[in-house]
C-alpha cells in the first residue's frame, strides 16, 4: 500500500507563561506527521526539546531522511533501529500506531492490550513564580487531588508552603528539573515531607546523580531527565524509586510500552509525563497512563487553544480520549 507523507511544524500559544528551572515558554513548537494510505489518514505529533539538542528543524530533517522508507512501508519494529530515541522517532512511531489502528480496524487499545483511556486523573502544574503568586495559583486549583510544582534552587520551602496552605488536602509533587545539588536536597527534603509532598522529581542533573545511591531520602525520588529508554534502567536502580516515561524521550509508544514493562520488573513505580504539547501529542501516553502510578499529562490545559477533538481536564479528571483524535478505527 503506497503511503503519502505530509510533514509540518506548528506553533501553539500557551495560556500563561510556563516557567521551570531551565527556561520560560510562552508557546510550544511541535512537529506533526501525517500518513495517507489506502484512504486513511493517520497522525503523529512530537515536541522537540532543546534540553536534548533538538529543534523543530533538526527533527524535521531526521524524519525527511526516512520518508522514502516510510512511503514504501517502513514498520514500527524497523523504525526502532533506524532512528534513535527522541522526538523524531516519536512522531513517526505515533503516526504508525494510528495508521495500524485505522487499517486493521483495531483500536490502539486492542493492538497494545492496554485499556482505552476513559478515566485518567492527571496532576496540574504550577510554574515557578513568587511564593505569593504560587499561592494564588494554588487557590484556583481547589479540588485538584494532585499538584505538580516546578521549583529551582531558591525559596523552595516558601513556595511549597504557599501552595500547601492554599491546597492543604492536595498531594504535591516537586519537580526541580535538575536544578539542585545534594546539599539542597538534604536540607529541604524533611520539611517538604511535612508539607504534603509525596515525591521529588529529578533533583540533580542527569549524569551527576550518583550520590543518590548513598542517600536515604525521606521522600521517594523520581527520574525524568535521567530516564529515556530501557537502556537507562540499570543505572537508575538504587538511585530512584520512580521513573517518568515521556514519549518524546523514549522515541514513541513502542519503546515506552517496553520501558514500562521492564521498569515494573525492576521494581520502579511509573509516572507517565509529557512535554508541552497538544492533545494529539499526549494521546498515545494516555494508554500508558491506564497502568501508571502517577500521570502528568496536563499539557492541553496549559494551551491557549487546542486541536479539534482535544481533551478537557476538570479538576484533574481528563475527558475520555476521542478516537477521532488518535488511535481509533475511524
Amino acid at each position: 500500500m503506497k503511503r503519502y507523507i505530509t510533514l509540518s511544524t506548528e506553533v501553539w500559544p500557551l495560556a500563561n507563561p510556563f516557567i521551570i528551572a531551565r527556561n520560560k515558554r510562552i508557546e510550544v513548537p511541535v512537529v506533526k506527521l501525517a500518513i495517507n494510505a489506502g484512504g486513511f489518514i493517520a497522525h503523529g505529533e512530537s515536541t522537540p526539546s532543546t534540553r536534548y539538542g533538538e529543534t523543530p528543524g533538526s527533527v524535521v530533517a531526521q524524519i525527511k531522511q526516512i520518508i522514502p522508507l516510510l512511503e514504501e512501508g517502513l514498520t514500527r519494529q524497523s523504525l526502532q533501529d533506524i532512528l534513535p530515541a527522541g522526538a523524531a522517532r516519536n512522531a513517526v512511531d505515533s503516526a504508525l500506531w494510528d495508521l495500524e489502528a485505522k487499517t486493521s480496524n483495531k483500536p490502539v487499545s486492542q493492538l497494545t492490550g492496554l485499556s482505552w483511556p476513559t478515566q485518567i486523573t492527571t496532576v496540574q502544574t504550577i510554574s515557578i513564580l513568587s511564593p505569593e503568586e504560587m499561592g494564588r495559583e494554588a487557590r484556583l486549583l481547589k479540588g485538584f487531588p494532585m499538584i505538580k510544582i516546578k521549583v529551582n534552587g531558591e525559596r523552595i520551602i516558601e513556595r511549597i508552603r504557599a501552595v500547601h496552605e492554599n491546597l492543604p488536602d492536595a498531594k504535591l509533587l516537586i519537580d526541580a528539573n535538575e536544578s539542585w545539588n545534594m546539599e539542597i536536597l538534604k536540607k529541604v527534603a524533611p520539611d517538604l515531607k511535612a508539607l504534603g509532598v509525596i515525591f521529588i522529581e529529578q533533583p540533580l542533573p542527569a549524569g551527576q546523580d550518583q550520590e543518590l545511591a548513598e542517600y536515604n531520602c525521606p521522600l521517594p525520588l523520581g527520574a525524568d531527565e535521567s530516564c529515556h529508554t530501557r537502556a537507562d534502567l540499570d543505572y537508575l536502580k538504587g538511585k530512584y524509586d520512580i521513573i517518568n516515561i515521556k514519549l518524546d524521550k523514549a522515541g514513541g509508544l513502542t519503546e515506552a510500552i517496553a520501558l514500562m514493562k521492564d521498569a515494573r520488573t525492576a521494581g520502579f513505580d511509573i509516572m507517565v509525563g509529557c512535554m508541552l504539547a497538544t492533545s494529539l501529542g499526549i494521546a498515545p501516553g494516555m494508554f500508558l497512563a491506564t497502568k501508571a502510578d502517577f500521570t502528568d499529562l496536563d499539557a492541553p490545559a496549559l494551551l491557549a487553544k487546542d486541536r479539534k477533538f482535544g481533551l478537557t481536564i476538570t479538576q484533574g479528571s481528563m475527558s475520555p480520549l476521542n478516537p477521532k483524535l488518535w488511535g481509533g478505527t475511524t
